[in-house]
């Protein structure tokens, strides 16, 4: 009957909340500060945080353990601090109580999706970093620093943290927006495709047949945006050069004659 119940509880679960981290693309850094000893370094192809050791930083993944634990922050516990180390926070810092749907009190305040990166909980051993709200972080017994080897481990439950770079402010046509691709920031038009324009001083003729990015009725640019005159309709220009789009996000699809805007 017990494991009914928990059922029932598990899928009554919004999907983003009980969705693994694996699931779900890394959200953005705020740009806010670090804690104190935390850094961002890269390992493999990838970025992530690590301890003032050069150790990865790993989530335990709270939406993870839904249901396995009725108080998700203090699930690892017992035999699993012999392997997991909690990354400490301060013993003054501001602690957050858990939100209702990790086990807090029902009275507890939801946490916000645009709050900030690093909050403190009480964790197993006393006040804890957790990140993005939803992971617990640890440090994994005896890995080496610049290593990633327990990714994934116990069915997702525990997750490295990946850092990806704040999104750029940008002043440009209200159709456009920053999009992550492969690591960097790249301008891409409402449909998601990338924006690109020549390479070198000069269009020429490897241009020609390129699908031009239209400014439709505007007549005035903004910041690095200008409106140029393309025949009988309006074309967008960034930094002077004139801006066409190509199907999709893939860089690869890029002529070889041109680069993708980058904010």
């Amino acid at each position: 009957m017990w494991r009914r119940a928990a059922a029932i509880l598990w899928l009554a679960q919004p999907a983003a909340l009980w969705a693994q981290a694996a699931d779900l693309p890394p959200e953005a850094a705020s740009g806010e500060p670090l804690p104190a000893g935390v850094s961002i370094r890269k390992v493999g192809d990838q970025s992530v945080y690590v301890d003032a050791h050069g150790r990865t930083l790993y989530g335990m993944d709270m939406r993870a353990v839904t249901g396995r634990t009725g108080h998700q922050p203090l699930w690892c516990s017992g035999d699993c601090l012999t392997q997991w180390t909690p990354l400490a926070a301060p013993a003054k810092a501001e602690v957050v109580s858990a939100p209702p749907e990790f086990g807090g009190d029902r009275k507890a305040p939801r946490l916000k999706q645009d709050g900030a990166d690093w909050i403190v909980m009480q964790g197993p051993s006393g006040p804890q970093w957790v990140y993005k709200r939803v992971n617990l972080v640890f440090t994994h017994a005896g890995e080496r620093p610049g290593t990633i080897g327990h990714e994934g481990e116990d069915g997702l439950v525990w997750n490295s943290l990946k850092y990806v770079p704040a999104a750029p402010k940008i002043d440009a046509p209200a159709d456009v927006t920053a999009r992550l691709v492969d690591g960097r920031y790249l301008l891409v038009d409402g449909q998601g495709n990338l924006l690109v324009t020549h390479k070198g001083k000069a269009c020429g003729t490897a241009c020609a047949d390129w699908r031009v990015f239209p400014a439709g009725m505007a007549r005035r640019g903004m910041g690095a945006w200008t409106v140029r005159p393309d025949g009988d309709r309006a074309q967008w220009a960034y930094r002077d050069r004139p801006v066409f789009t190509i199907e999709g996000d893939d860089p690869a699809d890029i002529p070889a004659e041109a680069e993708p805007l980058i904010p």
